[in-house]
């Protein structure tokens, strides 16, 4: 049986005496093997198909992918096709515990994230809100571009980040039978995270604990809007952002913001919008 080969990414090779962040935007091969690393690191499939190796474990990854690995933890990348015209491009963001943990325990509010790094293994969760993408290539932008205020802007992102891993991070374990402590704003939060999903009206009372009819007009009293018109304003809002920032098909946005009736979207999206889907994503580019 043949061993495979683990190699240490020390942090060493990557940081300054001054930024103790580092930011890329990787083409993934199959030049680099399985490693592990003395640093935090944050990960964002951006485009194209592969597979994320985590030990014995293998994971099919797509754009909206996004893990969390912590130290100790080896892992590696591999594209699904060695063509050029599919590439797998993943966003990586790392960052040195020593400056992180006094980061965050000066930072307001900063000591619940601190869970993160405390997780027993790498995480995965998806993200189609397109949250990520933003906060991802904004990060790469600032710290590739040396301009005023630069290691300010990468903690402030880096911060919006972790919040993201962590909202994803404490819904990953609720489903269908969803769970709140009986706030209206944990509603809100549910479908801000999950909205390509298929709640009912119906599973959100029961999960309130009232009548439909009374969880109608409490939601509507807490957002001014409708369960479906709050659900399309979320979908619609997700699938600009993917117009905007992908090359993926019209069909392929519709489904993964929630939408398997592809014609159904279309109608959705220009009543909202006033356009097309495809309008928009020609006038915008």
């Amino acid at each position: 049986m043949t061993q495979r080969t683990i190699r240490l990414l020390s942090g060493e090779q990557y940081f300054s005496e001054k930024l103790h962040i580092y930011v890329n935007r990787n083409t993934e091969s199959y030049e680099l093997t399985e490693h592990y690393h003395d640093f935090l690191e944050l990960s964002y499939v951006s485009e194209g198909t592969g597979t994320h190796h985590t030990g014995s474990e293998l994971i099919q990854v797509s754009a909206g992918d996004l893990f969390l690995i912590p130290m100790g933890f080896s892992h590696v990348f591999r594209p699904a096709s060695a063509s050029k015209n599919r590439q797998l491009i993943v966003y990586n963001c790392i960052v040195t515990m020593d400056m992180l943990i006094p980061l965050m325990e000066s930072f307001p509010g900063g000591h619940s994230l601190q869970k993160l790094w405390n997780i027993p293994s790498i995480f995965h969760a998806q993200d189609h809100s397109g949250a990520a993408h933003h906060l991802f290539s904004s990060l790469y932008r600032e710290y590739s571009v040396e301009r005023v205020d630069r290691e300010a802007a990468l903690y402030s992102l880096l911060i919006q980040l972790l919040v993201l891993f962590s909202r994803l991070h404490e819904n990953r374990e609720m489903n269908a039978s969803i769970a709140v402590s009986g706030r209206m704003d944990d509603i809100v939060d549910l479908l801000q995270l999950r909205y390509a999903e298929c709640f009912t009206t119906s599973q959100l009372a029961k999960a309130y604990g009232v009548g439909e009819r009374q969880f109608q007009r409490l939601f509507m009293k807490h957002t001014g809007m409708t369960l479906t018109q709050y659900i399309q304003g979320l979908r619609v809002r997700a699938a600009c952002q993917m117009l905007l920032s992908s090359s993926h098909k019209i069909s392929y946005i519709s489904e993964a913001v929630g939408y398997s009736n592809t014609p159904f979207f279309y109608e959705v999206f220009k009543k909202h919008i006033g356009v097309s889907p495809r309008e928009f994503r020609n006038q915008h580019r």
